[in-house]
């Protein structure tokens, strides 16, 4: 009987594999099951209806720096991943990729358009109340978890950084990006019409969206799959 080779075997094959695919096993790793775990344990405290107890402290803290240059900008932001700024922004982009290729214009259509339907499904069935704070300067009627505004601000930001990685414009769109979210999930809970985990939760889970999508879709070989044109 011929002894195992050390180099063969189900091991040897994971390691082989995990040393040519690191950058993929990482880009799955932290784009979609580290935020998708975060969501489940912030959404499963949200339905259990347990407190987070640094909400409310952190919350009067930003209300406490209000000053109506802040509160413009706050406005600003709320007004942009509103429903009149989402749809307008969603067709115009599906529109101009989907003339560049087709398949990355139905990505940018179930990304963006595929979270405003999600968010909607959420809220009805975690039916979180809205802060009472203080009265916000745009209220809302809805539920509060999770943020829309946060969900379609990530969706859009992880998208346009997925379509413009093989370019020269990655790194922009990665930092303006980013920073786009942050300011989105700043504004929802300096208004005071979302908890810091309605915000939270929204963006991570638009991350793992649109991440799952560029291997549905196969959008780009820098993701674990192979490119084909569409």
């Amino acid at each position: 009987m011929t002894p195992a080779s050390p180099h063969s075997g189900p091991l040897a094959h994971l390691l082989a594999f995990s040393r040519e695919h690191w950058r993929r096993l990482l880009l799955l790793f932290f784009g979609l099951l580290v935020p998708l775990l975060i969501f489940v344990s912030i959404a499963e405290d949200v339905f259990n209806k347990e407190p987070f107890a640094f909400e409310k402290p952190l919350m009067l803290a930003l209300h406490a720096g209000a000053s109506p240059m802040l509160d413009r900008v706050a406005v600003a932001f709320s007004l942009l991943g509103s429903a009149r700024g989402m749809v307008p922004v969603t067709l115009v982009l599906a529109y101009v990729f989907y003339r560049l290729r087709h398949r990355l214009g139905y990505f940018l259509a179930l990304s963006l358009g595929g979270v405003a339907l999600i968010n909607v499904l959420l809220k009805n069935v975690f039916e979180r109340p809205r802060p009472a704070f203080w009265t916000p300067i745009l209220p809302e009627p809805d539920s509060s978890f999770p943020s829309g505004h946060a969900m379609f601000a990530s969706a859009l930001a992880t998208s346009l950084a997925v379509l413009l990685w093989p370019t020269r414009w990655r790194v922009p769109a990665l930092v303006l990006g980013g920073l786009y979210v942050l300011g989105m999930m700043w504004s929802r809970v300096y208004i005071g019409v979302h908890y810091p985990t309605d915000v939270l939760g929204g963006a991570l889970f638009s991350l793992a969206w649109v991440i799952a999508l560029t291997r549905a879709l196969r959008i780009h070989p820098a993701f674990p799959v192979q490119s084909r044109e569409g």
